[in-house]
């Protein structure tokens, strides 16, 4: 025979009087604070509703359910998927420079920055791939690379970073660190 997992479960009334929210973490907790209420003022009308939390967060949920079968990023470029990929795509010899976008589905200014990385993308599009790397999907290759905050943006070329920029920023700081990286290699090159 299997046991039931009990799932905790978190109570939340709100007394549609105007009152306040609690939250209790049992029924038995509940239905005390109720008696305890009832022996000193009249019960008000509320509303009881009932959510079960379980190992997983929302949020990891939410990921799970976002994962893309022909793994096109946000911004339009290519998701790595592996490590593997990442050493192949990324920091072997290359054909042009690479931009690595390091982000999270959750992270706010990684949302704010996928626009600006698309604009780049679109204005670069004939000298510059762009790759885009979950970091709750693979953080051994942000560690590997040395992000330890995000948005992140790495500018590749032959396995050498370039430029790194870190934090949400404008096109045109983007912009402008592209174009120099563009012509550091083309100085590299001659």
């Amino acid at each position: 025979m299997s046991r039931a997992r009990s799932l905790p479960i978190l109570l939340v009334v709100q007394f549609l009087l105007g009152g306040p929210l609690f939250a209790f973490h049992s029924v038995e907790c509940f239905m005390l604070s109720l008696a305890r209420r009832a022996a000193f003022a009249p019960i008000p009308e509320f509303t009881l509703s009932v959510h079960t939390t379980t190992q997983r967060s929302r949020r990891e949920a939410q990921h799970k359910f976002d994962t893309r079968l022909d793994a096109v990023a946000k911004t339009g470029g290519k998701v790595l998927q592996s490590a593997e990929e990442f050493t192949s795509t990324v920091l072997k010899k290359s054909d042009g420079p690479i931009l690595v976008f390091f982000t999270a589905p959750w992270c706010g200014p990684c949302r704010l920055s996928v626009p600006v990385v698309k604009e780049i993308m679109k204005e670069f599009s004939e000298s510059l791939q762009v790759v885009e790397v979950c970091t709750d999907d693979l953080p051994e290759v942000a560690s590997d690379a040395d992000v330890v905050s995000i948005p992140t943006i790495q500018m590749y070329n032959n396995g050498q970073v370039m430029d790194t920029i870190v934090g949400c920023v404008a096109q045109s700081v983007l912009s402008s660190s592209v174009s120099k990286v563009l012509e550091d290699i083309e100085q590299q090159n001659q």
